[in-house]
């Protein structure tokens, strides 16, 4: 795993929401790099499982969304993994890459943005 190079990406929208979140919550930038580690390890490390990653279940959504749940906020003393954060993203394990896709908080938003992930166009140049 130490030998293969991860791609991370975000979209604009992300980029948007991690901007609006870490006013409040300012552990958000390091809590997400936390949050890549965990899913290097949890999507390409064998015998390991993936908890606290769920697959989008959507019948318009392809294959390869996934949401993380289990998701700590050091801004949020006491809640650990409970921060009630979730974290949209896509994942592309052919190439090893992992573009984050949306950031919201579950008491403010039911469900995902499906919209958001309909749009959201994959390739190899750009997220």
């Amino acid at each position: 795993m130490s030998e293969t190079a991860f791609i991370f990406e975000t979209t604009p929208e992300f980029d948007k929401d991690l901007k609006k979140y870490s006013r409040k919550h300012r552990s958000l930038p390091e809590d997400i790099e936390n949050l890549k580690t965990a899913m290097k390890v949890a999507h390409f490390t064998d015998g390991i499982s993936s908890m606290g990653f769920f697959p989008v279940s959507h019948p318009e959504i392809p294959e390869g969304f996934f949401i993380a749940k289990k998701f700590a906020c050091k801004s949020l003393k006491g809640s650990g993994s409970r921060s009630g954060y979730r974290v949209v993203y896509h994942l592309q394990g052919e190439v090893f890459k992992i573009c984050l896709l949306e950031l919201y908080r579950k008491n403010e938003k039911a469900v995902e943005d499906f919209q958001r992930l309909k749009d959201c166009k994959f390739t190899k140049e750009n997220c």
